[in-house]
């Protein structure tokens, strides 16, 4: 049973979005990280805990899937208009009361917004209400054309009839409609137009209790998506709130020009974020780090007092005090615990680095568990692979494995035990142990000079290396 405990919202979004040029249907594409039909549910739950109904198409398999258990899905069975959409959701409004409509290419509307509508349709007894803006740049929209009391006379597509006018009151698209009468204004709409559509924009004019307006304070949540340019101009409109966001809740962004915050990212007080900047996903950083420049993180969660340089992190978490240095790569399923630290060009792989530990310098952990205060040697791998399987590794408390050496993983290393640089471990290392895997050196002398003479046979030279 769908909760109707709040005012109902639905959501039009069985548009083809043909001018996408895209595979994907339009309500899926990103802005700010998250689907467009995301932001509209999010603004339906702010002004509502009523489920909101989704107009989709029949063909929309996958956003009818995203969909699934957050809202109630009604197919519009062919593309006829947007009028004709709300009517396929008739069946399901209860009651007589009003409810509030919303395209799904509008994915900067607030639940402000939303609010301030609903507001003023307590007021307007059985009249409709109309989200409005003044804009220079109209094209696209429907141009509201008034009466000579004011009162709204019309809309007018600009497919229509464009508007010349260099600053018009448009039509968001964003309704409260009334019923019974917003299905008797539909019953008087047609498709003789230009598009052969049913408009849902002629229905205010044509309500039997008339409409009034709301002017939107925001411009920019008017910006609607219907080609990658607009869906660029929407990026940008949203990047810029979020960053204004962050900083109004102190937070310091060097160049918000450069710098990307997806809409679920949580930034802490006093912390830097540095040019080149990608926060991506649900990042959630504390106070008083430092990140970047040209860092990139995606899905993390970071502590107090973190910082990461130009490196890539994913799926990954930082506890307190963790120093990340540049060019290093944190893959999904690793936790950096307090106070470790990654050097430059390391790679981490679903692996836990103890606090205090360091991995500095040039080398590769993959499925390992380090406990507090190691130190991995310069060229160090732990080779977790065999061909098949995937194996663990575990270096106890304060061990120090020496540079250019070869974990090879099922392995342990003691509590402070120690490895000989360029050994290949491939057995356990008791505690306090020094390890140490090598092949004796042997210095042959004058062999580069004959080596490149060239007179000698290679089986000959070869024999010789072999004594």
């Amino acid at each position: 049973m769908s909760d109707r405990s709040g005012p109902c919202v639905v959501i039009l979004a069985a548009g083809r979005g043909t001018r996408m040029v895209s595979s994907r249907t339009k309500a899926l594409h990103t802005v700010g990280g998250v689907p467009m039909i995301e932001h509209l549910l999010r603004a339906a739950s702010g002004l509502s805990p009523a489920t909101p109904l989704v107009v989709t198409a029949p063909d929309q398999a996958e956003l009818d899937e995203y969909l699934s258990g957050r809202a109630e899905v009604v197919h519009q069975s062919e593309p006829k208009g947007s009028g004709d959409a709300l009517l396929a959701a008739r069946p399901h409004l209860e009651g007589e009361g009003s409810f509030v409509v919303l395209p799904v290419d509008m994915p900067l509307l607030t639940a402000e917004t939303l609010r301030r509508l609903w507001e003023a349709r307590s007021a307007a007894g059985d009249q409709g209400v109309l989200l409005t803006c003044f804009t220079e740049t109209p094209q696209g929209y429907g141009q509201v054309r008034r009466g000579p009391g004011g009162e709204l006379a019309e809309i007018v597509e600009w497919a229509d009839r464009p508007m010349s006018e260099s600053r018009v009151e448009v039509s968001c698209g964003v309704y409260v409609f009334p019923q019974p009468g917003v299905w008797s204004a539909l019953a008087q709409v047609n498709s003789d137009n230009s598009q052969g559509e049913r408009y849902l924009s002629w229905a205010p004019g044509l309500l039997p209790g008339g409409c009034l307006t709301v002017e939107l304070e925001d411009p920019s949540e008017m910006l609607q998506v219907n080609d990658r340019l607009q869906l660029a101009d929407a990026e940008r409109a949203m990047r810029e709130r979020i960053l204004r966001r962050l900083m109004a809740n102190g937070v310091t962004i060097r160049d918000p020009w450069s710098t990307w915050v997806d809409c679920d990212v949580e930034v802490g007080q006093d912390t830097v974020l540095e040019p080149a900047t990608v926060l991506r996903g649900r990042v959630r950083v504390g106070s008083d780090c430092l990140i970047g420049p040209f860092a990139e993180l995606t899905d993390c969660q970071l502590g107090d007092g973190c910082r990461v340089e130009r490196s890539q992190l994913r799926l990954c978490r930082l506890q307190d005090g963790v120093q990340v240095g540049p060019f290093n790569r944190v893959r999904p399923g690793t936790e950096l615990k307090e106070g470790s630290h990654l050097g430059t060009f390391t790679e981490i792989a679903r692996s836990s680095i103890g606090p205090g530990s360091q991995v500095p310098h040039l080398s590769y952990v993959g499925d390992a568990e380090l406990d507090a205060d190691v130190n991995i040697g310069a060229g160090s791998i732990i080779a977790n692979w065999d061909g098949l399987a995937k194996h663990r590794t575990v270096v106890g408390e304060g061990a120090r494995i020496g540079s250019d050496t070869v974990l090879v993983a099922p392995v342990s290393v003691g509590r402070r035990a120690y490895t000989g640089a360029g050994s290949v471990i491939t057995k356990d290392v008791p505690a306090g142990a020094l390890a140490v895997s090598r092949v004796g050196q042997r210095n042959l002398e004058g062999w580069v000079e004959r080596h490149r003479a060239g007179a000698r046979p290679v089986a000959e030279v070869q024999a010789e290396e072999a004594e």
